[in-house]
């Protein structure tokens, strides 16, 4: 039976408050397309039934879909309603989004059946809309994180979906951002660049915090040794982390230095050789293991 034809008045009389209040909601955000918002509770499959573009005969097709559920009723959102920009295939995306805040517009409504179909396709359009009427270039503001990977976020503002990587997250360099950056959080985030007419919106999380490098010369100075800890490698050198947790130095070896000696997590001495201004870099020379 199709939506406008039901009895919703004899349907929902046995309704609790709280289970009138979700499918008001739901009804409202079906007839005027008024943007929802729900935390991600999980991916299902679901076999859709539609006609191909070009195509007169309908077809099926098993989609992975995002389930979000506020208090009873199911509402699916199918992978390809998800995105305007183009995410990487496979699902992980998806999966990684359990637990994010989504925003979603109501296009199906089974109401026998206590589910409903949305697209938030349709509200990230309706909110980048309002989005462009505002000037944020270089504003602070509060962005969700929707999906985190080990070396990618994806933010989101306004409507606008925005991938981040790590240069745009840390200063310093981490094996996996997952350790700074989780699902559901709302980060600061500064607008680096915004041109609505060609939907482009890019952000930083890492300009909202001070440099590690500013005020370096007074921490480390050129001349001192320092304990540090090896947290990456790079092209024959080692990034080592000062004690302050905040600020990396790209040292060399010594020529009695073997790479393989050398460990990520090891407790090291450097000695700071050079600052590099420009580039707001640290150089410095690995001295010896600590023992």
């Amino acid at each position: 039976m199709e939506f406008n034809e039901l009895n919703l008045a004899e349907m929902d009389k046995d309704l609790t408050a709280e289970e009138r209040a979700e499918w008001q909601a739901i009804y409202a955000s079906y007839r005027s397309g008024s943007v929802m918002r729900g935390e991600a509770a999980g991916v299902d499959y679901h076999e859709f039934e539609f006609v191909p573009e070009g195509k007169k005969r309908a077809v099926k097709q098993k989609l992975r879909c995002m389930i979000i559920i506020s208090y009873r009723i199911k509402v699916i959102i199918p992978e390809t309603e998800m995105f305007l920009i183009s995410v990487p295939e496979g699902g992980y995306v998806l999966h990684s989004m359990c637990g994010a805040k989504l925003d979603y517009v109501i296009t199906y409504v089974d109401r026998e059946n206590n589910f409903a179909v949305a697209s938030r396709k349709l509200a990230l359009e309706k909110m980048q809309k309002a989005s462009n009427r505002r000037n944020i270039l270089d504003r602070i503001i509060d962005a969700d994180v929707v999906s985190v990977g080990r070396n990618v976020c994806l933010l989101n503002y306004g409507g606008y979906d925005v991938l981040l990587r790590q240069r745009d997250i840390n200063y310093t360099m981490v094996s996996d951002i997952r350790e700074i950056v989780h699902t559901g959080e709302v980060r600061k985030a500064k607008v680096k660049e915004f041109v609505p007419e060609e939907g482009i919106l890019k952000l930083s999380i890492k300009e909202t915090m001070p440099h590690p490098f500013d005020g370096v010369e007074t921490r480390h100075p050129v001349g001192s040794y320092r304990v540090a800890t090896v947290v990456g490698k790079y092209g024959g050198g080692v990034f080592c982390r000062l004690s302050d947790n905040a600020t990396d130095v790209l040292c060399s070896y010594d020529t009695m230095h073997y790479d393989g000696d050398f460990q990520l997590g090891d407790r090291v001495e450097i000695l700071i050789k050079r600052l590099n201004y420009e580039k707001k870099l640290i150089y410095g020379k690995m001295l010896r293991k600590m023992r």
